[in-house]
């Protein structure tokens, strides 16, 4: 488990304390020629899986807010949640790309599951298309983020070939075993003596 630094756990809690604030980064990529389909994006991510670990955690809060969050395998990880698909209407241009992006980041990331998504928009136009990718702040600063394009995306018109996936979640921790009763009672409120 590797718990938060105390800066991204302050993009965490910045959200907690308004619940109109989103803590969520985006960039868009445009690209040319047709977008692949949902089976082909999908395959493509699931093998660079493997070089992004985090996109395959979840935040856990320490039980009383005792200490700063962790980050924790989501044994029910589900590539598919977090890939969206949509199309933009016409013509397709700037002015309709930005109402999208608007949209997508006015709602806030799911913290029950990874906090990342990615946006396949088609509709674009000259035949274009377009890549939302959406990750919340203490996953990724800015240029982490940017760098990320360099880890899914190939540079060259042959695909790179898949990472090996030896990953095998782990368990999510639970919270310690609570007494079931204090081991000692307030006799006053000055003294407090053993239970018996």
């Amino acid at each position: 488990m590797d718990r938060l630094s105390p800066l991204d756990a302050m993009f965490v809690d910045a959200e907690d304390q308004d619940p109109h604030t989103s803590m969520a980064i985006a960039s868009i990529a445009v690209f040319e020629g047709p977008p692949p389909t949902h089976q082909e994006f999908l395959a493509f991510l699931t093998g660079r899986l493997p070089l992004v670990p985090r996109y395959r955690q979840k935040l856990q809060t320490v039980p009383f807010r005792l200490g700063r969050p962790v980050w924790v395998d989501d044994p029910h990880f589900d590539l598919g949640y977090h890939v969206r698909r949509t199309a933009l209407p016409a013509p397709g241009g700037d002015r309709q790309l930005a109402a999208l992006m608007a949209r997508v980041m006015s709602q806030r990331l799911d913290r029950d599951h990874p906090l990342w998504e990615y946006w396949v928009i088609e509709g674009l136009a000259e035949g274009r298309w377009a890549l939302i990718s959406k990750v919340h702040h203490c996953m990724v600063d800015g240029v982490s983020g940017t760098d990320l394009y360099r880890v899914i995306f190939d540079f060259s018109p042959e695909p790179s070939p898949t990472a090996a996936d030896d990953h095998a979640p782990g368990a999510e921790p639970s919270p310690p075993s609570w007494p079931r009763r204090p081991s000692w009672t307030m006799s006053s409120s000055r003294s407090a003596r053993p239970a018996r």
